[in-house]
């Protein structure tokens, strides 16, 4: 079974985020192309490291409806009430976290900041969407990974609606 990735960008963040097995790196020009495997049609991205060569490959069966970019968006990663599939909630926040931190460093230069602010934004919306109506939390069945449910046990106050919505409104009015 393959995995699914609902938007280019969402695949694009899980190749960046699970790097060459070789070095570590993510940094690869991905050619794309459309593939069947077994019957199930997919999207195949294929490229060689940058850092040391190896040739990587990932491949990601399409969604059952496109998702197309949302305009004035600088990324996303699924429709409103399409929830990942690739990423649990836990999973989101933490990349979430990751992105808002980098958005805040000095070295970094504003038109970076901005666009790290907005992948972080659209994190936090990812996790939320894990939300059922009126909750006031995330529930169990929102964390499947182990890195999601290492993080929900680690800090359960981080899963929190009013949490969530205050730390992506900060990154709003940050810019």
């Amino acid at each position: 079974m393959l995995p699914v990735a609902r938007t280019r960008d969402e695949a694009h963040l899980y190749m960046d985020l699970h790097g060459c097995s070789r070095c570590g790196s993510s940094d690869i020009a991905w050619a794309e192309s459309l593939a069947d495997v077994g019957g199930v049609p997919a999207r195949r991205y294929s490229g060689a490291c940058r850092q040391c060569g190896l040739d990587r490959e990932f491949l990601f069966e399409l969604p059952e409806r496109p998702t197309p970019p949302a305009p004035g968006r600088a990324v996303t990663f699924g429709a409103d009430g399409d929830r990942s599939r690739l990423f649990d909630a836990g999973q989101w926040i933490a990349i979430a976290d990751m992105t808002a931190l980098a958005s805040g460093l000095e070295d970094v230069p504003e038109s970076e900041a901005r666009e790290s602010r907005a992948i972080a934004v659209a994190c936090y919306d990812e996790a939320l969407k894990f939300l059922p109506p009126g909750a006031a939390r995330l529930s169990e069945e929102a964390f499947w990974s182990v890195a999601g449910r290492d993080f929900r046990r680690r800090s359960p106050e981080r899963f929190r609606r009013d949490d969530l919505a205050a730390r992506r409104a900060e990154l709003i009015d940050r810019g």
